[in-house]
């Protein structure tokens, strides 16, 4: 690959980035049907079955059959295998790579947002591994997460033969190759790359990304032979999705985009609120998969109990990423009250899993609670209307509606829905649907969606919806430091001494007891201060006298702050007028929230595509 790559000389840019989008889609679609194959193998010696629904073979050296052996009920599988499986991912990801840990889409935009697309090569083979034995365990995760950031991953990895400003576009040519590998939809994929990760809409990404996904695709559709749903072909049943009566489905699907919203919120708020109490359970990090595999296990044996059904079969509507129980669905084979049921329940059980850490995706699962929601509102509508679509359309159309809702990605949702049927006619609905939701969650949160939520909840703000390509655009939110040193303002000058020896900065902002700014101070002023009062001292009683020297009286006390939503150029403005090298960023009650530096303006500007930068020049 390093000789093909040194053959190009660099007077054959174009065609040496053209190359490297070709092999960045055909590796993506490799490993989405390798993540498939070794899913496969995990659940063949762990359960004894493959991944076909319906097909409960045990092997004879599977473990299942060992459990069979030592213990009186065989349910108690389906707590121990998640617990180990838990256990297992936890090793992976306390030892291996914490960057594996939950969703990877949020780890690929971390990347692409503050690291220029930079992602460690071992991350893709840990994130396979690990996603692959919590699938195969029966967590209930999605693949289409880590199919992502592993395509994200060999994009970082080939970017490196190119300048540095192509490494965000091979990263998202590496994660529309995973969506389109995995779904067989090379359309949907592109428009993932750039309405979930990138944002950005430039002739050159735009080419690598298409490269990345229509390579991906054809690699993937050569080996396994599925179409036109590669992994989910149990998806395409003879369902109508003609809008029969469309003066009445229409107004049918504004209240399931409503449905959907109301789903999508509980499944964020369920979700982040368990991951919140697992962060502050007092358990090394390592054992927190596992407890959430035994959570998911007693989940299981107890809903059998109480529904009177074989737990065999309540945890295949739950295990795992969950397609054959989307198909029975999308046929009607459930009741409306059992649809209801299960949408609820996969919320739970998805917050167990990657509440407390397990390595998967969010997208499955948005899929499937999507399908029992949109199935059970078809299933109610059918009851008092006979002349509209079955209860599959809408299951169909509330699948794409659900992840919308989450994701904020309508265009995304629409166009895997489409590309899965092949019908046209659904886009309307689909387009209804999946933008009330999006929009619905959006302004009912106003946090992001589920996955920049992951990267505020560590700090990092992103302003929404907004393309991160332009200067101008950008907002004192989008580049502060939020892990802000600070002292309080009735320290003493050797409290600011010793506060400045430990840290990296050279200015601190001064905060009341109420963390409101008061003040802030810099190592020049202390220096100047001392050399301009305290020359010559050395005895213990002068020393003494410093201590007494409050830090109000060295600093400065009319600081110059900026607001959250304040334009940066407006700080920059700032920043140059006063000569000073940063300002604290408060909230409307003088609160300390960030910090801009002249650092921080020059990594959010290099992080800006040439094309797009302005003629400005900053020096820290």
């Amino acid at each position: 690959m390093k000789l093909a790559l040194k053959w190009l000389n660099p007077e054959n840019e174009e065609i040496k980035f053209n190359l490297i989008a070709v092999i960045v889609g055909a590796v993506a679609g490799l490993g989405a049907v390798l993540f498939r194959v070794v899913i496969w193998i995990f659940q063949e010696y762990l359960y004894g079955t493959n991944l076909d629904p319906g097909n409960i073979d045990f092997k004879p050296f599977s473990v299942t059959n060992l459990f069979d052996l030592l213990f009186f009920s065989g349910d108690l599988r389906f707590i121990i295998i998640p617990a180990l499986g838990g256990l297992a991912a936890g090793v992976l990801i306390h030892y291996g790579s914490e960057e594996i840990e939950r969703s990877g889409i949020p780890r690929v935009l971390e990347s692409i947002l503050l690291k220029n697309g930079d992602m460690k090569p071992k991350t893709g083979f840990y994130k396979l591994i690990a996603s692959s034995i919590s699938i195969a365990s029966g967590h209930s995760v999605g693949r289409e997460g880590p199919i992502v950031q592993i395509g994200s991953v060999t994009g970082s990895y080939f970017g490196k033969f190119m300048k540095p400003e192509y490494k965000r576009t091979f990263v998202a040519a590496g994660a529309a190759g995973g969506i389109a590998g995995t779904f067989n939809a090379p359309i949907a994929g592109i428009i993932f790359a750039i309405e979930v990760l990138l944002e950005e809409y430039y002739l050159k990404n735009i080419i690598g990304i298409v490269l990345g996904a229509a390579t991906s695709t054809v690699i993937a559709r050569s080996i396994l032979q599925l179409s036109p749903a590669i992994g989910i072909r149990s998806f395409l049943v003879p369902v109508n999705y003609e809008l029969v009566n469309p003066y009445l489905e229409l107004p049918l699907y504004v209240v399931l985009g409503v449905l959907v919203t109301i789903m999508g919120v509980i499944l964020i708020k369920t979700l982040y609120g368990i991951r919140k109490l697992f962060d502050r359970l007092n358990t090394p990090k390592l054992i927190k998969p596992a407890i959430g595999g035994i959570l998911l296990g007693i989940t299981v044996i107890v809903i059998g109990s109480l529904s009177r059904n074989p737990v065999l079969v309540v945890s295949d509507w739950l295990f795992g990423v969950g397609y054959s129980t989307v198909r029975m669905g999308i046929l009607g084979d459930f009741s409306f009250l059992l649809l209801v049921s299960l949408g609820l329940l996969k919320i739970l059980t998805v917050s167990f899993s990657l509440g407390s850490g397990n390595s998967g995706g969010i997208f499955s699962p948005a899929l499937y609670i999507g399908a029992m929601t949109g199935a059970a509102f078809g299933t109610f509508s059918n009851q008092f209307f006979t002349q509209i679509s079955q209860p599959g359309a809408y299951a169909l159309v509330g699948m794409g509606g659900l992840y919308a809702a989450v994701a904020s990605a309508p265009l995304t949702a629409t166009l895997i829905i489409f590309e899965l049927t092949g019908q046209y006619t659904i886009i309307l609905p689909l387009l209804i649907v999946t933008v009330l939701g999006s929009e619905g969650v959006q302004k009912i949160l106003r946090k992001g969606t589920i996955y920049t939520q992951d990267l505020r909840d560590k700090g990092i703000t992103i302003q929404e919806r907004r393309h991160f390509g332009n200067i101008e655009d950008l907002v004192a939110r989008d580049v502060m430091t939020t892990d802000v040193d600070r002292l309080r303002d009735n320290s003493d000058l050797i409290d600011a001494l010793e506060e400045f020896d430990g840290s990296e900065h050279t200015g601190l902002p001064l905060v009341d007891e109420e963390n409101k700014v008061t003040g802030i101070i810099t190592l020049q002023d202390v220096y100047k201060y001392r050399d301009q009062v305290f020359e010559g001292i050395s005895t213990q009683k002068d020393l003494e006298k410093i201590k007494k020297i409050n830090v109000r009286e060295v600093g400065t006390c009319n600081v110059v702050t900026a607001t959250p939503e304040e334009h940066l150029l407006s700080i920059i403005h700032k920043i140059e007028s006063y000569d000073i090298g940063r300002t604290p960023v408060v909230d409307e009650d003088n609160k300390l929230i960030g910090i801009v530096s002249r650092s921080d303006i020059l990594d959010a500007y290099d992080r800006i595509p040439p094309s797009l930068k302005i003629g400005r020049e900053i020096s820290k």
